[in-house]
C-alpha cells in the first residue's frame, strides 16, 4: 500500500549512524521496472563513484560491470526502494557480488506477488496500517509539536484520524492542514470535507490529499503541481527547483527579500504542510534536496488534467528529459490553449523544440554531441540545462534575451568559448559551466556592452588576459566558483563600486596570500570564503568597514582571521565551518576585544563539519 511508510523505515536504516559505520559502501534506487536498470545501476553507481559523467556514455552493462568491482571485496548496503516486478530485480542481480562479508540489499515494494519472488517469505517484514492510538499520537506530534492537543479539539481530531484509516501518509498531511489553524471551526471543515472522500481505497486517499491541495494559497498552488515535472521517486535539488519556479513566473519579490528568498519560503510552507519531504538538509538547517510522495506527485499530474476539462490547464511551460512518453499524448486542446506540456519527453526529443512557448528546458540528463541550434528559437526560455562533453565553442545566444539560468555540463578543464553576445543578456542571474568560461577579449571592447546587473553567481572562469575586464562587468551581489585566479584579481572586485554580498568558492582565487587595499570593499556587508587554500589574509583597518557577516568554511589552511577587523564595529555575526584550530580562535579572540570595545552583539559560531552548500 502506498503511503504506509516503506521509504521512510528504510531511509531510517539507511541512514542510521551505526548502519553507516558498519558497511564501507552505501548505494540507494528508487523506482525500479523494467526499462530502467540501466538508471537504477547508474544511481547507485554515481553514489560511490567520482567519475560521474563518464557513466552517461556507458552502456547497462558496462555501468553494471563497473559496478560490480566497485562493490567486489566490500561490505555493502544497497536499498532499491519500491521495485515492481522480479523480472527487474532478476536482470539487475548479477551485478552484486556475493563475498559473503555481510553485504545486504533492502528492497521495499507496494507488490507482494513481487517481493515474495525475490527473497524467501521468512526475510520479507509486512508493514501494517497504525493503530487508532499510534495514528493519534502521529497527528498530534505533528500538529503541535511538543504540546499536548487542547480538550476542546480532541473529539474532533480523533474523528479525523479515524477518517484516515491507519495510513501514515493521510495523517501527516491532514495534520499539516489541521495546525495551520487550531480552531474548532477549522477542524470541523476538515472533518466534514474528509468525510466526502470516502469511495474506493486509493480514491478515498486521493480525495483527502486533494483536501490539502484546495486550501493552498494561490501562489502556492502552482508551485505544487509543478512538482509533477519531475520524475517519480526522484529527489530534487532545491537550487534547480528555485530556478526552475522562478523561470515559470511562480515567485515574485516582495520588495524585502529576493526572489530566490520568496521561493525558498514557498517551499518551507509546503514542507511545513507535509506535502513534500526533507531529504537533506545543509549543516544550517537549509534544505538541500526532497522528494514527493508517489500519491502527492500523482495528485500534482491529476489536478491539471481534472481542471482541464473545464478550464485552461495550469499555464506550465516546461520540458523535462525524464521518460519517454510518445508525442501523440499531447491532446489538441491543449495545442489551441497554447499550453506547453511540462512533464511530457518524446522519444525525438528534436520534435520537442517547435513548441516556441517553452520556458523551462532541462536535457542535463542526457548526452548531447553538439549544442542544439533549434535552441536559440525558443525565445522565451528562462532555464536552459544542457550536458555536451566535449563542447569547445558556444554559439550566439542573444536570441534567448528572455534566459535566466545557464547550465552547461562538461568534460572537468574543458575550455569554453563564450560568445561576444553574452554581456547583452542582461536578465542571466546564474551561469555555470562546469569546464573553464572563456571570455574572448573581442567581446569585452565593444560599446554596446552592458552590465550583468542581475547576475548573482558565475562559476569557472578562465584565468586568461580579460579576467579583470570580465570581472568588472559583474555586480553587486556574486557567488564567484572555481576558476583558480591568483588573489591579486580581487582588487577588480574590491572596487566594484555597490558590492554588498561576496561569496568565493572551490579556489575561484587560489595561492597561498590575499592583501587587500586600503579602500577596497567599500559597502561590502557580506563575505563568504568557502573551500580555498588560503593561508595568509592581511586586510588594512580601513577594508571591509560595512562588514556584517563573515563566513569561512573549509578553509583548512588559513591561520588566522586578519587582527584589523577588530576595529568594524558594524560585525554582527563571525560562522567557521571545519576550519583550522586557529581560525576558531581568532574568531573568539576578535569577539573578546570587540565585546571589551562595546560590541557585545557581535555572534561567533563554530562548527566542526563543513557546511554542505
Amino acid at each position: 500500500m502506498a503511503g504506509i511508510g516503506k521509504t521512510t523505515l528504510a531511509k531510517r536504516l539507511y541512514n542510521n549512524p551505526r548502519v553507516v559505520y558498519h558497511f564501507h559502501v552505501h548505494g540507494w534506487t528508487s523506482g525500479l521496472q523494467n526499462l530502467e536498470v540501466k538508471n537504477a545501476l547508474h544511481d547507485i553507481l554515481s553514489l560511490i563513484t567520482d567519475d560521474k559523467k563518464s557513466l552517461h556514455k556507458m552502456t547497462r552493462d558496462e555501468i553494471g560491470e563497473k559496478l560490480y568491482k566497485r562493490l567486489k571485496g566490500k561490505r555493502y548496503l544497497v536499498v532499491i526502494d519500491d521495485i515492481w516486478d522480479f523480472g527487474s530485480w532478476s536482470t539487475m542481480k548479477w551485478y552484486f557480488p556475493d563475498d559473503m562479508i555481510g553485504s545486504k540489499i533492502l528492497i521495499t515494494s507496494q507488490i507482494k506477488d513481487a517481493v515474495l519472488e525475490i527473497s524467501p517469505r521468512n526475510s520479507v517484514h509486512f508493514l501494517r496500517f497504525l493503530t487508532h492510538d499510534e495514528s493519534w499520537n502521529l497527528f498530534e506530534s505533528k500538529v503541535f509539536t511538543n504540546e499536548t492537543c487542547p480538550e476542546e479539539l480532541m473529539e474532533l481530531g480523533s474523528e479525523i484520524v479515524a477518517k484516515c484509516e491507519g495510513l501514515p501518509l493521510a495523517i501527516v498531511v491532514l495534520a499539516g492542514l489541521a495546525k495551520k489553524n487550531k480552531t474548532q471551526e477549522w477542524w470541523n471543515y476538515i472533518n466534514q470535507n474528509t468525510t466526502a472522500c470516502l469511495g474506493g481505497e486509493q480514491e478515498k486517499f486521493m480525495g483527502i490529499l486533494g483536501l490539502s491541495y484546495q486550501h493552498l494559497p494561490s501562489s502556492l498552488k502552482s508551485c505544487f503541481l509543478y512538482l509533477g515535472s519531475f520524475p517519480w521517486n526522484h529527489e530534487i535539488p532545491v537550487k534547480k527547483l528555485i530556478q526552475s519556479w522562478i523561470a515559470e513566473g511562480f515567485v515574485e519579490s516582495n520588495g524585502e527579500k529576493k526572489v530566490e528568498d520568496v521561493a525558498e519560503d514557498y517551499l518551507k510552507d509546503l514542507v511545513d504542510r507535509s506535502l513534500v519531504m526533507v531529504s537533506k538538509r545543509r549543516s544550517n538547517g537549509g534544505i538541500k534536496t526532497f522528494h514527493v510522495h508517489d500519491l502527492l506527485r500523482d495528485l500534482c499530474v491529476q489536478k491539471p488534467r481534472m481542471r482541464s476539462s473545464c478550464s485552461r490547464v495550469a499555464d506550465i511551460h516546461k520540458f523535462l528529459l525524464h521518460h519517454e512518453l510518445d508525442q501523440s499524448s499531447i491532446t489538441t486542446s491543449m495545442l489551441k490553449n497554447d499550453v506547453i506540456l511540462h512533464r511530457s519527453i518524446f522519444t525525438d526529443w528534436r520534435r520537442s523544440l517547435v513548441y516556441k512557448l517553452l520556458r523551462v528546458l532541462d536535457l542535463g540528463y542526457m548526452m548531447l554531441e553538439d549544442f542544439p541550434m533549434e535552441i536559440v528559437k525558443l525565445v522565451h526560455l528562462k532555464y536552459l540545462a544542457l550536458l555536451i562533453y566535449s563542447i569547445r565553442k558556444l554559439p550566439p545566444l542573444s536570441s534567448l534575451w528572455n534566459l535566466e539560468t545557464f547550465i552547461l555540463d562538461t568534460e572537468k578543464g574543458q575550455r569554453v568559448i563564450l560568445p561576444q553576445d553574452i554581456w547583452r543578456m542582461i536578465k542571466l542571474r546564474h551561469l555555470h559551466i562546469s569546464g573553464e568560461l572563456d571570455f574572448q577579449r573581442t567581446s569585452l571592447t565593444s560599446s554596446t556592452i552592458s552590465v550583468l546587473c542581475n547576475l548573482q553567481s558565475i562559476s569557472h572562469l578562465c584565468p586568461s588576459g580579460s579576467i579583470q575586464d570580465v570581472l568588472a562587468r559583474i555586480p553587486n551581489k556574486l557567488t564567484l566558483i572555481g576558476s583558480h585566479i591568483d588573489w591579486k584579481g580581487m582588487s577588480v572586485i574590491g572596487m566594484l563600486p555597490n558590492l554588498e554580498i561576496l561569496k568565493i568558492k572551490d579556489n575561484f582565487f587560489n595561492g597561498p596570500k590575499w592583501e587587500t587595499g586600503d579602500e577596497g570593499f567599500c559597502h561590502l556587508k557580506f563575505l563568504k570564503l568557502s573551500h580555498t587554500d588560503l593561508q595568509q589574509w592581511i586586510a588594512s583597518s580601513s577594508s571591509f568597514p560595512c562588514l556584517e557577516q563573515l563566513v569561512l568554511n573549509g578553509c583548512l589552511d588559513l591561520e588566522e582571521i586578519p587582527s584589523s577587523l577588530e576595529e568594524i564595529y558594524t560585525l554582527e555575526i563571525i560562522e567557521v565551518y571545519h576550519s583550522c584550530q586557529s581560525v576558531a580562535d581568532s574568531a573568539r579572540r576578535l569577539q573578546e576585544i570587540q565585546s571589551y570595545m562595546g560590541n557585545d552583539e557581535l555572534k561567533v559560531l563554530i562548527h566542526p563539519n563543513f557546511e554542505e552548500e
